[in-house]
């Protein structure tokens, strides 16, 4: 009984010594100089940040590569106070962290963000703001630096704005946008009553996100902000070119943002709004692209939508001429037709990628009890599609509904398109599209020697291009998107030409 009791003690004592020893090891910090932190990035930098605005989070990770504990003396902004830069160390914000403890193979990490003030002196615009995070770590010094690339911009209306709807009353005169600094819109923004012009080069960005508000009965929505109307008594006129195109997108220009749709809600163009043109513009990032309401017009040439969360352009009962435009990487359809209208769509290029959903859908009406669809708006349809290329990753890139009614007009035709259909052509859908509807198109159910490169967006020809010489002639589109002189007897599909 004895010797159990002493072996008990014994055990007991080697467990104490066991805990004492972790412990001591615990509070072991390495002073060794030559054991320093390690850090994810030398460099945290910024994209272009507008002044006022602040910039996207960024984190640097610090990490412990060594057997001991390691003690950071101290971490700090060398611009202290005064810096455009902010620093957040665990949830907490500061210009300076002391005595910052990091166990063996762990890590830590430091959020920054920065806004630029617009008070500063600015002789150019963009401009580069830097500073640096130092760390003092065993009497060593280490940094880690901080650019962020600046660019001073025209608030329209101005910052107030968000979330609010602001009329413009052109009093019917002309509204010109030209300063070569970007203009930042903010809440919803219907021009009216006079005309729009937006100059080659400008930049336009919308501040969006989604925003709370109330209606008439006090009832709370949702919706998502940043969208520029041009109102029935109002047009706009975008004079873009080649090589300074005018761009519309949002506030986000960091590259992760480059390619996120739903950034705001894009450029909507009011019922019975006549005289609209749209060349050499690029409309991304956004909820939809551009949307015309029941008998607007619009005139589309050499054009890029990309990236938006539902469609390129939608229609509704409106008039269309679409030439020589590109479309890709749209959340749903990249064009979309509703109760009919009028449309002219020529040499375009519509490159559907990742949704289910048809790269163009048109129809003669529309449902108007959803998901019942028990009643429907009915108006006439007329389109017609030329040198067209209509593809992606779909079965149907191509759809179309066509209403009961027969006296409601449904004129479709495609000449020389590239197209890729599957359940369209079915005997209870449209049996008779190749002959009656697409007569002399292309049909072609993959991307097989199409594109030069997909992976990049890259959707020039290919040298090989199953679209090269595939077009009809038409003297009056006689260069493509990149203004490249199409062949005069044998032009190719879509919205580049093959050289």
């Amino acid at each position: 009984m004895k010797t159990n009791n002493f072996f008990r003690h014994l055990t007991g004592i080697a467990l104490l010594m066991i805990l004492l020893n972790n412990s001591c090891q615990q509070e072991q910090f390495t002073s060794d100089p030559a054991k320093l932190p390690a850090f994810s990035s030398d460099t945290i930098s910024f994209d272009t940040v507008f002044t006022t605005l602040g910039s996207a989070t960024l984190f640097i990770k610090i990490y412990n590569p060594h057997e001991e504990f390691l003690r950071i003396t101290s971490i700090k902004l060398a611009g202290g106070q005064q810096s455009h830069f902010r620093m957040n160390l665990d949830g907490q914000p500061g210009t300076e962290f002391k005595n910052i403890e990091i166990r063996p193979k762990d890590s830590l990490y430091i959020f920054c963000e920065v806004t630029i003030n617009p008070v500063d002196p600015l002789e150019v615009s963009p401009f580069i703001i830097q500073d640096s995070i130092v760390f003092l770590t065993n009497s060593v010094s280490q940094r880690v630096l901080l650019v962020a690339r600046g660019q001073n911009a025209n608030y329209f209306p101005d910052k107030s704005n968000k979330a609010q709807v602001s009329l413009l009353d052109l009093q019917g005169g002309t509204l010109r946008l030209d300063d070569p600094k970007p203009y930042i819109f903010y809440g919803i923004v219907v021009v009216d009553n006079g005309t729009l012009e937006i100059d080659e080069g400008t930049n336009l960005h919308f501040f969006g996100g989604i925003t709370a508000a109330k209606d008439a009965e006090g009832n709370r929505f949702f919706y998502n902000d940043g969208r520029l109307i041009i109102g029935s008594n109002a047009r706009i006129l975008v004079k873009g070119t080649l090589e300074k195109p005018v761009v519309f997108r949002g506030v986000r220009l960091e590259s992760f943002y480059q390619n996120i749709p739903g950034q705001w809600s894009g450029l909507f163009i009011d019922k019975y709004s006549t005289g609209n043109e749209i060349r050499f513009a690029e409309i991304r990032n956004n909820l939809v692209g551009l949307y015309l309401d029941s008998l607007a017009e619009c005139l589309v040439d050499k054009c890029k939508f990309s990236f938006n969360s539902y469609q390129g352009i939608s229609c509704y009962a409106a008039q269309l001429r679409l030439y020589n435009s590109l479309f890709h990487n749209q959340g749903q359809q990249s064009l979309l037709i509703q109760n009919g209208g009028i449309y002219d769509v020529v040499y375009s290029t519509f490159a559907n990628l990742g949704n289910t959903e048809s790269a163009v859908q048109l129809s003669n009406n529309y449902c108007t009890n959803a998901p019942f669809c028990s009643v429907f708006n009915k108006h006439p349809l007329k389109a017609g599609f030329t040198n067209c290329l209509i593809t992606g990753t779909a079965g149907d890139e191509f759809w179309m509904r066509k209403d009961a009614d027969e006296n409601i007009g449904f004129e479709v035709s495609l000449d020389h398109c590239l197209l890729r259909v599957n359940e369209l052509i079915r005997k209870d859908y449209f049996p008779d599209f190749k002959t009656k509807y697409g007569m002399n198109c292309y049909y072609k159910n993959d991307l097989d020697s199409l594109f030069k490169n997909i992976s990049t967006d890259d959707f020039s020809l290919d040298s090989l291009s199953f679209a090269d010489k595939k077009a009809i002639p038409l003297g009056m589109h006689p260069t493509d998107l990149k203004n490249v002189a199409r062949d005069l007897q044998f032009p190719d599909l879509g919205c580049y030409e093959l050289k």
